[in-house]
């Protein structure tokens, strides 16, 4: 009678830490799909008023910064993509340890990259329209007043533990 008792007693708590679980495990999904929703086309009302050939534009210089991206990543060295996955430095310290670890040729690349990115954004504004241009500068100043230091912090904080759980990087 005694270890029946025992053996209810454990099935019983084994199924109510299983139903916990689960549940924590649909919030936690749930969270990351509202995360992935509210950073991700964040202008699309912006992307919605321009023209299709802009729209083209816009998709074709991503896919260049994207290859150019993966260009970079793929000339990094295995000490150097620790220093990206270091996450006991700060980013700031991250980002100058890996500047200061790069070869010429990856110097190169990060320059030919940031120019050719000048060069892509002097591109998109020469193709705006003035109420174009009115209406991404209202967006932004809209993300800015929205985004207080402490609702910055939060989601920093947010994008952080995203990314730590694995489900920021590719």
């Amino acid at each position: 009678m005694k270890t029946q008792k025992i053996i209810t007693l454990v099935a019983i708590a084994l199924l109510v830490g299983t139903t916990s679980m689960s549940a924590q495990d649909e919030t936690q999904t749930e969270t990351q799909n509202q995360y992935k929703h509210q950073y991700k086309g964040t202008n699309t009302a912006v992307l919605e008023s321009l023209t299709p050939e802009q729209q083209a534009l816009i998709e074709e210089q991503r896919a260049l910064i994207l290859q150019s991206r993966d260009l970079f990543k793929a000339s990094l060295t295995e000490e150097q993509l620790a220093i990206i996955d270091n996450m006991e430095l700060t980013s700031q310290e991250r980002q100058d340890a890996l500047m200061a670890s790069l070869t010429e040729e990856q110097q190169a690349l990060f320059a030919d990259h940031q120019a050719n990115v000048d060069v892509m954004k002097q591109q998109f504004k020469n193709t705006i329209t003035s109420e174009q241009r009115q209406q991404i500068r209202a967006k932004m100043q809209s993300n800015k007043a929205v985004q207080d230091g402490t609702e910055l912090r939060e989601s920093i904080k947010e994008k952080r533990q995203y990314r730590t759980n694995g489900n920021g990087m590719n």
